[in-house]
């Protein structure tokens, strides 16, 4: 499994996969959010086919 992309604030940490707003019969709309600085972030169109989990 890929490791998720560092913050661009706090480089020495991860991104977590917010999956709060997210469940069965909801669209997929997660983001990332940052321990550190606690700011969320839209992933790229290519994280979101890289992250997302397939049902």
């Amino acid at each position: 499994m890929d490791p998720p992309p560092t913050c661009p604030d706090c480089p020495d940490r991860l991104l977590w996969k917010d999956t709060r707003g997210t469940g069965p019969g909801k669209p997929d709309s997660w983001f990332w959010f940052c321990t550190g600085c606690h700011r969320g972030y839209m992933p790229t169109p290519e994280q979101k086919l890289r992250f997302t989990c397939a049902a």
